[in-house]
């Protein structure tokens, strides 16, 4: 028995000395771009993996001689023999697939809809450039959070805005990420365009459940934006012009090979277009984007990347009165900044990855006004500063380790408060209560076939955060598991906890610039949700297209509300307005999706129930969510007839959303019994729906013959085609004979025309 051990002990010893391993970078071989989420798959042993978020891969297979397919939505297909006689660092470059269609469909597809089969992920859609510049949108203008609010368990707020109402979950309750930096405030024009510029963003992922060990801080989903890197060996300009929006983009290489860079800039003149029709609206938004990386070495590479946005509103006019001229001024500044420097590194093992990553977040409102020699400012304004430290480990392409640890300091200034002339008899100037707590967390997580059949990811997140007076506090485990019943489809079920522990106290349905974020406190406790969810996945690779199935269940403690009537602005006792309860939310997600092909798009279904309970509200019964949209359904379709001439539309529906009716009104003497006055009486909260709503928007896309080092598109449409305006609020009408709600719609039909341009120097 001791030697059969000792020989089978030589024998594991032997195999594994004899395993190496294949890794490296996935690039698009036209600019030098990393591919991130691009699919390496070996037939012979039927397994794979993808390239991570900076497009490296590893793979250590038992046998030293096999074939690899590396394939990326919209690129050709590599299909190469490797052999193996030591640790190999092999670099793949794949040709972008334009004009060869065919070619995408017999190869590509049906390596990319395996891996949604294979994966354990669930709850997670990839938007490409593509489909977010192809996809009508509200004035023409390419909108990434628009395209994320057509998918399915994903609802907006109201018509045309960027709210998103993730499961069942509030949109302060979705984590944003602009190159690990995170975005407070993701909507321009009071939420109705996004702040991300389509021309610098490479590529998007949205996490609704079976969520990672490595994100977390937000309880309904994860939105990774990363932007583009820059060419390393082109230099490129590209950019649009359009009825409400221009914007440019530039980037090349700074040194051919290693280092490159990309700036983008956009700006609205919607000021100018107003006050050509006679409307004075001094308004307008702006942003930029920069991005540098270096390539230090083959395993040390360096990014350095930074977004600077603004909307401004600036009204002022001069009056004649009795005593002279008199100023009149209102206006805010309502801005984010984010910063991130980071640095891979591949260690000499080849199967280690790691990113460290330093980043600062800032999100600042100034409210600001002039009156007869008055002057006040309100300010409010957080920061954040962090550390993030990440590794991987690919054991082998069926076992994959991560882990790693976070650490962001938070500092909050609410209610600045500065105030000149006799107003300052009133309102108090007062620098505000600076608010400052650290936030972190350590986590790892593990990814494994356990059979050719069963696959899991678990992983454990410990979060933690440190107030003034208190430490909150605890695990969030998290679990997922993939049954492949053969290569075509699989079933799929996931559990995770997630808590947060900051809020954002909204006293309105739109992005207003007096929204505050708000820390726990030793009375305001963080927020926490469990979610469960099964799905079941079938994929049609002769036909390019994938069905997925998903429903879920998700439990809300420590919700936040704030009191009827309540006062956010110049007001330092939040506390005493806000209101703690729970919520819950279930539902059925189906989606049809085909990514390639002539034809591409999706249909999406999802029927939800979201309700509230909170103590002090709706006499501590359980009330529809605002937001609890019933039934939402969606069609998104782009058709390429050349190659010249594409379309696109765009069908949604959904049921209304919920609002508290007023009901009656009864008299009652006034205190001093000198009047009476009239007292609203309403019916239960939330207890009254909305008409639904439906519209459709097109999209022509002309582009010019052939492929050109200049070319230029033009974008022709409309947004609600059929001139079929949503319910945006309700209001209280007498006609004649008794009082009645009438619903008032908001963007019926609106042209589009833009004209988007690219040069190459290659």
């Amino acid at each position: 028995m001791k030697k059969l051990l000792s020989f089978t002990l030589f024998l594991l010893i032997g195999s594994v000395h004899a395993q190496y391993t294949l890794s490296g970078h996935v690039y698009d071989k036209s600019d030098g771009e990393s591919l991130p989420g691009a699919t390496l798959y070996l037939p012979e042993i039927k397994s794979g993996t993808a390239t991570n978020s900076y497009g490296f891969y590893s793979v250590s297979p038992a046998t030293n001689r096999f074939r690899v397919q590396v394939s990326y939505l919209g690129y050709q297909t590599i299909d190469t023999l490797i052999v193996l006689s030591e640790n190999k660092t092999v670099n793949f470059y794949l040709f972008e697939d334009v004009g060869q269609l065919e070619e995408i469909e017999v190869t590509a597809t049906p390596i990319e809809l395996q891996e949604q089969v294979n994966s354990t992920r669930m709850g997670t859609i990839k938007l490409q450039p593509r489909e977010i510049s192809s996809i009508p949108t509200l004035g023409g203008e390419s909108d990434l959070i628009k395209v994320a609010q057509l998918l399915p368990g994903v609802t907006s707020g109201n018509e045309g805005t960027t709210g998103m109402f993730v499961r069942g979950g509030t949109d302060d309750q979705n984590l944003v990420v602009l190159d690990d930096a995170v975005v407070y405030n993701i909507g321009h024009l009071f939420g109705f365009f996004s702040v991300f510029n389509s021309d610098a963003i490479k590529n998007v992922e949205l996490v609704k459940g079976a969520f990672p060990a490595d994100v977390g801080g937000r309880l309904s989903s994860v939105m990774d934006v990363r932007m583009n890197e820059g060419s390393s060996q082109r230099y490129n300009v590209r950019g649009g012009i359009g009825l409400l929006t221009s914007r440019l983009t530039i980037d090349g290489p700074v040194i051919p090979e290693k280092m490159s860079f990309m700036v983008a800039a956009r700006r609205t003149y919607i000021d100018k277009v107003f006050q050509a029709v006679g409307v004075p609206l001094p308004y307008y938004f702006y942003d930029y984007n920069a991005k540098l990386n270096y390539k230090i070495s083959e395993n040390d590479r360096i990014y350095v990347s930074t977004y600077f946005g603004d909307d401004v509103l600036e009204f002022d006019e001069t009056s004649d009165t009795d005593e002279g001229n008199e100023d009149l001024g209102f206006g805010f500044n309502l801005g984010n900044f984010t910063s991130t420097v980071r640095w891979n590194h591949i260690y000499k093992n080849k199967k280690t990855f790691s990113n460290v990553t330093l980043h600062q977040t800032r999100f600042k409102y100034d409210i600001a006004g002039n009156f007869i020699n008055n002057d006040i400012l309100i300010r409010s304004q957080i920061q954040d500063v962090g550390l993030t430290g990440d590794w991987e480990y690919f054991e082998s392409p069926d076992n994959k380790f991560v882990f790693g640890a976070q650490a962001v300091g938070h500092f909050f200034r609410p209610n600045v408060i500065s105030t000149s002339g006799e107003i300052g008899d009133f309102i108090e100037n007062r620098k505000g209560q600076l608010i400052q707590n650290l936030e972190g967390a350590f986590y790892g997580g593990n990814e494994r076939d356990l059979s050719d059949q069963l696959k899991i990811n678990i992983g454990l997140r410990y979060s933690y955060t440190i107030t003034k007076n208190k430490v909150y506090s605890g695990p969030e485990p998290r679990i997922a598991a993939r049954y492949k019943f053969n290569d075509r489809h699989s079933v799929k079920a996931s559990y995770s906890l997630m808590r947060q522990y900051m809020h954002r106290v909204s006293s309105s349905s739109i992005a207003l610039p007096t929204d505050l974020w708000y820390p726990v406190t030793e009375s305001i406790r963080p927020q926490y949700s469990h979610q469960i969810s099964t799905g079941y996945t079938r994929i049609f690779p002769d036909e390019q297209v994938s069905i997925t199935i998903e429903t879920y269940y998700k439990s809300l403690a420590n919700l936040i509300e704030y009191r009827e009537g309540a006062s956010l602005i110049l007001n330092d006792n939040f506390e005493n307005e806000l209101l703690a309860g729970a919520g819950e939310s279930f539902g059925l997600e189906l989606l049809i999706r085909k990514n390639s092909g002539r034809f591409s798009g999706w249909a999406s279904y999802s029927i939800s129930k979201t309700s509230r309970q909170f103590d002090e509200l709706n006499r501590g019964q359980i009330y529809p969510s605002k937001y609890d949209r019933r039934h939402v359904a969606n069609l998104v379709s782009l058709f390429e007839f050349n190659d010249r001439v594409a379309f696109s539309a765009v069908w949604t529906y959904q049921s209304g959303a919920n609002f508290t009716p007023l009901t009656g009104q009864f008299l009652m003497p006034n205190s001093s019994l000198t009047a009476v006055e009239l007292i609203p009486i309403y019916d239960d909260r939330n207890g009254t729906t909305l008409g639904a709503s439906h519209r459709l928007d097109i999209n022509f896309i002309l582009k010019p013959r052939g492929k050109r080092r200049f070319g230029g598109e033009w974008h022709i449409g409309a947004y609600n085609f059929y001139n079929r305006a949503a319910p945006f609020r309700v209001d209280v009408q007498n006609n004649g004979t008794a009082y009645e709600y009438v619903q008032q719609g908001l963007f019926g039909f609106i042209p589009s025309i833009a004209y988007n341009f690219n040069f190459s120097s290659k």
